[in-house]
């Protein structure tokens, strides 16, 4: 392993880069309404404004993954740094909503670019007792991006109107960049071989489930849904079949025999369901159930991702001393708790109850990720820390996408979605929401609880990692 004497310095720059892509993540939601309004639009046009920056990006982050293993980590980064910059300003001067469409999936293919390479980078630059500090606070740049950019979408929105939202990304992106260019080395990654059929199958199949689930989440399933999953299913098929056949696959298979990293990125993919299912649904209970407005509400959601700023560097250090296994057992099961205490929610909640209950998933997700993540990136040669930082990107964010979808079925079992597009909800509506309320948190201890176990399960294979790793995380 090569470490780079200025680590801190690329985690500065990646940070600070990566962080325009959960922002923009986030930011575009608050948006949505004015964007309706500006073109004019339906709620099929605005949903693809959110739909294609989400193919592009989930779809291609393992293309770009092994592409910064076969030319450089730094070349790729860089160069979605600089098409992250020229989209935001596509986007803030798209002429009608069919160009913003476009532009937004152009960022995606940026933002898959970045984040793709920038966990392989990190653990590239850093020795194995200082990675889990290093990890946590690069997962302070993610939950701040989250938290920071619905309040930033609405400052500007109010102040400059809705085109306003992607223009921070252009001074954020050129000081990102010119930091990079002085602090980065530009490595040439190892030549090999592209998987093009492996590629047009694993992106096919991703755009299609993608599709599946928006079609779940709007209540439709039909005779077409049907056909819909078995054609998934004999893709996903037909690309594991290419996968272990290609000389040089898009996705190395080997990883996947790695106990270690199995568990431990499944776990993380049960996280992201668990928080986002949380965080999509509580909005509505907030807004329709207890009557508070869309601030109060935007401020209430912010707790769990500061929180989670605040904790993760400290959970992450505490990895590189104590290993991996105890926090993220023990974060798991602090998330489980929360989960569970959010079942005894009412139509009479106090809005303190759900800020400490946010509070503890907040601390709890703050102990599992950084020790997680550093157990999945010390399992792995540094060969293949390119597409293994893109699995882990990839199980995120449609760990978000299936969020969404599960919520939505659970919520429309108890309400009908008629009634949902009412302003506020009352007596027996109120009652039956928060009964979905109820379902959503019962799956969220579930997965939680399967987390744990994963890290119990991982957590024995790591005698496998290289001593020094092994002698570090058992000291």
């Amino acid at each position: 392993m090569i470490l780079n004497e200025r680590k801190w310095q690329i985690l500065i720059a990646l940070a600070l880069g990566t962080i325009m892509v959960p922002i923009n993540t986030s930011i575009v939601n608050v948006a949505l309404p004015f964007i309706s309004s500006g073109f004019n639009t339906n709620l099929m046009g605005l949903d693809w404004v959110i739909t294609s920056y989400l193919i592009t990006l989930i779809g291609l982050v393992l293309f770009f993954g092994r592409l910064g293993d076969m030319y450089g980590h730094e070349k790729v980064y860089l160069s979605g740094l600089i098409l992250f910059i020229f989209t935001s300003i596509l986007c803030s001067f798209s002429p009608s909503i069919t160009y913003l469409i476009i532009s937004r999936a152009l960022q995606g293919i940026a933002a898959a670019m970045m984040i793709s390479v920038s966990l392989g980078m990190v653990k590239k630059a850093f020795p194995p007792h200082e990675l889990g500090k290093a990890l946590g606070i690069y997962a302070v740049a993610i939950a701040a991006g989250l938290a920071i950019g619905p309040g930033i979408g609405g400052i500007l929105i109010g102040f400059f109107g809705w085109r306003s939202i992607f223009l921070p990304n252009v001074p954020i992106g050129i000081i990102s960049f010119l930091i990079c260019l002085f602090v980065l080395k530009r490595g040439n990654g190892e030549k090999g071989k592209w998987d093009i059929p492996g590629t047009a199958l694993q992106f096919t199949t991703l755009f299609l489930t993608i599709l599946f689930l928006n079609q779940l989440e709007a209540g439709s399933f039909d005779m077409l849904e049907i056909l819909l999953i078995i054609f998934i299913l004999v893709l996903f098929s037909l690309f594991i079949w290419r996968e272990r056949t290609a000389e040089n696959p898009l996705l190395d298979l080997s990883l996947f025999t790695n106990y270690t990293f199995s568990s431990f990125s499944l776990a993380l993919f049960f996280n992201y369901i668990g928080m986002y299912m949380v965080i999509f649904v509580l909005p509505f209970y907030i807004q329709k159930v207890l009557h508070y407005g869309p601030a109060i509400t935007g401020l209430i959601l912010t707790v769990s991702p500061l929180l989670m700023m605040i904790i993760a560097p400290f959970s992450g250090f505490l990895g590189d001393r104590m290993g991996s296994r105890p926090l993220a057992f023990l974060g798991s099961l602090i998330m489980a708790l929360a989960f569970y205490l959010m079942t005894l929610l009412t139509i009479f909640s106090s809005i303190y109850l759900v800020i400490g209950f946010l509070s503890i998933l907040g601390i709890g997700a703050a102990i599992f990720q950084a020790p997680n993540n550093r157990a999945i990136m010390i399992s792995i040669p540094d060969t293949s820390v390119g597409v293994a930082s893109g699995i882990l990107v990839t199980m995120r964010n449609l760990g978000m996408t299936f969020a969404v979808s599960f919520a939505s079925l659970l919520i429309s079992s108890t309400i009908s979605r008629t009634l949902l597009e009412s302003p506020v909800l009352y007596n027996l509506d109120s009652y039956n929401f928060t009964q979905g309320l109820h379902l959503v948190a019962l799956l969220g201890t579930f997965l939680s609880m399967l987390m744990a176990l994963l890290s119990i399960w991982g957590s024995r294979r790591l005698k496998k990692v290289k001593p020094l790793v092994k002698e570090i995380i058992t000291s």
